[in-house]
Formats: C-alpha cells, structure tokens, sequence
C-alpha cells in the first residue's frame, strides 16, 4: 500500500472488516491514508445468539434491535482501537441481516421491500443509519453503495469473495461490484480502483478455526487461502502485517463481545501474521455485473 491510499472496506456484518483487514486498515491509516467501513448490515439477524441472550427460543423483534444496537457499539470500539478517531465507524446501510440475497432474487423494486423476518423491519431502523430514505429493496442497496463510492472516492475497495459460503457475503459482492460499475461510468472520472476480496466463510477453515489459541498474539503464523478454494485465474496476494499491527487486530477483535461469546475460535484464528485476499480484474467485475444486470431485469414470478 503506497501513500495516500483511500480504502474503502465494505462489511456485511460488524467484524468482518476487522477480521479481513484489521491489519490492511492500520497501516493505510499509518501511512497517511484514509479509510472508511460501510456496514451493510448491523448483525441484528444472529438467531441463535439473540436466543442464547434472551433464553427466549422466538425472541422479539425489539430483541433482535437491541442487539444489533449492542454490535454497532462493538464496532465502534472495535473501529477505535484500530484507527482511534480518525475512521467513520458510523457508515452503516442497516440492510437486513441474513436478508441480503433475496435482494437480489425477489425484491428489487423500491414497490417491492423486503421485511426483516428478525427485527420486522422494511427500511432500515437505526437513527445512525447513513442514508435515512432507504428500503429494503435491490435498487436501493445498490444506490447507498454507489453513494458511498461517489462520496470517499477510494482507491482501494476490500469487499466479500464471490465464493463465501455466506449468503449476505456473497450478496454483499454482488452488489458491491453492481455499484462500482456504476460509479465508473461517472464523470468525474474516478481514479484507478482495486478491488480486493477477501474470505471469511470455508468449510474448515481458516486453521485452527474450533480450537481455541493462547491469548498471546506473536509468532503468529500466516493464513493462506484454502487450498480448496477455485483458483479462477485470478491473482492471489497476502498483506503481511507486523507484530504490533497483529497485536491491535486482536484487540480490536476483543472488542466484538457478542461474537467471541458465541465463536471465539474462529475470531481468534484470523489472527495471523498475514491477511489474504483475491484480486478481482476489471474483466471480472464487468462481467459479473452483466450478469445481474440480465437476471435483475427478468420480471419477478
């Protein structure tokens, strides 16, 4: 990363900006750069963990509210010890969690919103929320992200590999690209923009995912990709981090009490001395987006 980098980090959910580019954000920062993180979601859709917190097997829509209100506070912090106060942490889209990909499959008119099945929700519900005139609908989502592109202009884009196992990741990718597309094509030109996927979601991986790791963060070894994931003719690229930039991920991780109550172990073993991502080309990008472009225009059944 050279000198006056503009990164832009797109999250599904809060953490997964830390756990891919704790590191990648620290040093931007350090050499003078800029970073901003887009919250797609607030998180507020993890069942089994709003049941564990309210020993209740169907908990309330006002429940599931509170807790994403609980993870926007840990980003917060968690954005903090990264970058003190010098990255927006408030950047949130407040999409529905566990709710993104039907975006893209059933509800993509504005006429058409999809409703939250957790918070109950068809707009998002947070004061904080970035852009207060949204709904749950494609259109929109794709909107927010090209306003958010248009807004920072950024030189670098950290978005979810189109291969996450995760239904909000890879919806998440998708959309991401769909803006970029439409950002490139404005005028003023944008500058030359990279786009770097990153994973979270692997069967079995990454190593060490179920067993927890001692507390201390030094000769932490690398994390490479999985040896299962497609190679798909793209470039593969590691950004190795130093020990005091391992050591703050790790703290900014620990800020995250809700997820290291449910999954430790896996927060804990992105830990590493690397963090590894997946250079998408332009050729990808635009034909991704031709992709969605032709499905999203068949009408809905």
């Amino acid at each position: 990363m050279g000198t006056g980098e503009r990164l832009l980090v797109v999250a599904p959910h809060p953490d997964d900006e830390t756990l891919a580019a704790g590191g990648l954000i620290q040093r931007v920062l350090m050499r003078g750069g800029a970073v901003r993180v887009v919250l797609v979601t607030a998180g507020d859709g993890y069942i089994e963990a709003v049941s564990h917190e309210t020993g209740r097997p169907r908990p309330r829509p006002a429940e599931y509210l509170a807790y994403g209100e609980r993870r926007l506070r840990e980003a917060r912090l968690a954005l903090h010890e990264l970058g003190g106060d010098v990255i927006r942490a408030e950047h949130l889209l407040g999409f529905p969690d566990g709710g993104l990909e039907p975006l893209l499959r059933a509800h993509w008119q504005h006429t058409r919103p999809e409703r939250s099945s957790t918070t109950g929700a068809h707009e998002p519900p947070y004061g904080e929320a970035e852009y207060l005139d949204l709904r749950y609908d494609g259109a929109d989502l794709r909107a927010a992200l090209v306003r958010c592109l248009r807004e920072f202009r950024p030189t670098t884009v950290a978005l979810p590999d189109p291969l996450d196992r995760h239904p909000d990741h890879r919806a998440s990718e998708l959309f991401t690209l769909l803006a970029v597309n439409d950002w490139l094509r404005t005028k003023p030109r944008p500058p030359a923009l990279r786009l770097l996927a990153y994973l979270i979601h692997w069967p079995n991986w990454p190593p060490g995912w179920d067993v927890l790791l001692p507390p201390s963060t030094t000769d932490r070894p690398p994390l490479d990709l999985p040896a299962t994931l497609p190679p798909r003719d793209l470039a593969r690229t590691a950004f190795a981090l130093t020990g005091a930039e391992v050591a703050t991920k790790a703290r900014a991780l620990d800020c995250y009490v809700t997820q290291q109550q449910e999954m430790p172990t896996l927060l804990a073993a992105f830990v590493r001395s690397t963090e590894p991502f997946t250079v998408l080309t332009d050729a990808v990008r635009t034909h991704v987006g031709e992709m969605i472009e032709q499905a999203v225009r068949q009408p809905p059944r």
